[in-house]
């Protein structure tokens, strides 16, 4: 097999060579682009996962906080969940007790079982890893060129082993986003309540609009207010104009700001851990119940 093909092939979790010269999942088989990603979606869709994307317009939404601690609410609910972290900053595990030092994560190891780590909160999930600017710029370079990267590596776990497959991803328009709209069937916009928010959505609802063009199985987009301020005007003002422009993609519950988010951050916890009975941990609960009740 060719070494650069070989490579690629390592990245999406396949250990035997042989395995894959033998099958049409080579990316050198004689399967079509679009029918190969036509068996492997019809594989996920045959499946009982669900694959969420969480995206946002802008930095500072608070969006890998509501990931994790949606994905802890489900598992909360006997959910079986799997997060996947797309973002560079690596945040992810923070919040979910990772070993700092721990480098391995997606880059180097890709989506496969054995790149799973299991966590103290029900929920396993795959690091992107601690990399160097010159791997992370090799890696987007690959993405670029291989748009089923995710989805290819979704498909070489047990699909009946998770009920959920929950994406987290940097903000703004990246290849990363561009991966996760290929593989996920549904996606979440966390904004803010504030104007600079407000701006980003027709930006986003158009990106995903774009890269879902042609999946059948992609069932639509909704809209996720993070850290409403509870005494602001401006910000109830920012809601209402939400909800006049985008009342059908709102989701019906908005996570209020609570300082015992970043509180149980430092202890490298989601907050339906470290404090059920805050706000924020009471709206995520609302959250998870919103997403099993649209999922059926």
């Amino acid at each position: 097999m060719d070494q650069a093909l070989w490579q690629r092939v390592r990245c999406i979790g396949f250990d035997d060579e042989r395995y894959i010269a033998g099958t049409a999942c080579s990316l050198g088989s004689t399967l079509t682009a679009s029918h190969k990603q036509f068996t492997i979606q019809n594989r996920v869709q045959r499946s009982i996962m669900q694959i969420i994307a969480l995206i946002s317009g802008k930095g500072g939404v608070g969006k890998t906080s509501i990931t994790v601690n949606l994905a802890t609410a489900l598992a909360q609910r006997r959910k079986r969940v799997l997060l996947i972290d797309l973002d560079p900053q690596n945040a992810q595990r923070l919040h979910l007790g990772m070993d700092p030092e721990e480098i391995a994560g997606l880059v180097r190891e890709g989506i496969s079982p054995e790149s799973i780590f299991d966590s103290p909160f029900g929920v396993k999930f795959i690091p992107f890893g601690r990399v160097n600017e010159s791997e992370l710029e090799d890696f987007e370079r690959e993405l670029k060129h291989y748009p089923e990267w995710v989805v290819d590596g979704i498909a070489t776990l047990d699909l009946n082993a998770f009920d959920y497959v929950i994406l987290d991803t940097p903000p703004g328009p990246t290849v990363f986003l561009q991966q996760a709209l290929t593989a996920a069937q549904r996606a979440m916009i966390v904004v803010l309540a504030d104007a600079a928010s407000y701006a980003t959505i027709p930006k986003m609802t158009s990106l995903v609009e774009q890269y879902t063009a042609e999946r059948s199985d992609f069932s639509g987009t909704h809209l996720l207010i993070n850290q409403m301020p509870t005494q602001s005007r401006l910000g109830h003002q920012v809601r209402s104009a939400l909800f006049a422009s985008y009342a059908e993609k709102l989701v019906p519950v908005a996570i209020h700001k609570d300082p015992r988010v970043s509180q149980a951050l430092a202890f490298e916890r989601p907050v339906l851990e470290y404090e059920p009975g805050c706000k924020a941990s009471l709206d995520i609960q609302y959250l998870a119940d919103w997403v099993l009740d649209s999922s059926s």
